[in-house]
């Protein structure tokens, strides 16, 4: 009898050790999703409108540049074609005028860098400001320990039921301006 009981408690003790050991384990599991912030960005109704309203700009400004560098190049064709019969003081005037068309350009091209990575701040700024928000929202909402962005996480392979991408390029859709 005594050893039965013993038995008895054995399995007693065993039993609420696992019980009590898988429910620490899945307390103390994480519960762990990502996102990919690029994806987010080609595929959200608010960052189609940005990616548009950015080439618009760039095409604007690359048809400035072209035709800066096209006015440059034909005042080259035509110095070069002409140097040889021009006098000293002539040649020296041109080539100094092709001199202020070169600087002209580059500062142009300068001005048109600065323009578009300006740009590109105010367009995706408030864009990326919007993804983290709802990211965050998300996290409180269904109790996620931790969220990352695929790309900057360095995440190799997960899950793709962890992947939340889809979920907030659909609530971005509900609150992208609209123009």
């Amino acid at each position: 009898m005594k050893k039965r009981i013993s038995g008895w408690w054995i399995l007693l003790v065993l039993g609420i050790f696992v019980v009590s050991s898988s429910t620490v384990w899945a307390a103390s599991s994480p519960k762990i999703g990502y996102f990919e912030l690029p994806t987010v960005l080609q595929q959200s109704r608010w960052g189609k409108q940005s990616n548009e309203e950015f080439k618009r700009e760039g095409d604007s400004i690359k048809a400035d540049v072209d035709r800066k560098v096209q006015a440059f190049k034909t005042a080259k064709e035509e110095f070069d074609k002409k140097k040889d019969v021009l006098d000293e003081k002539t040649k020296a005037k041109k080539i100094k005028e092709l001199q202020a068309l070169q600087q002209e350009g580059e500062k142009l091209l300068m001005e048109s860098n600065a323009k578009m990575s300006k740009l590109s701040n105010e367009l995706t700024g408030p864009l990326v400001d919007k993804v983290l928000e709802i990211v965050r929202r998300i996290g409180k909402e269904e109790k996620y320990d931790y969220i990352f962005e695929r790309e900057k996480a360095g995440i190799v392979f997960a899950d793709d039921k962890e992947n939340l991408t889809r979920r907030v390029i659909d609530e971005l859709d509900k609150v992208a301006p609209h123009k």
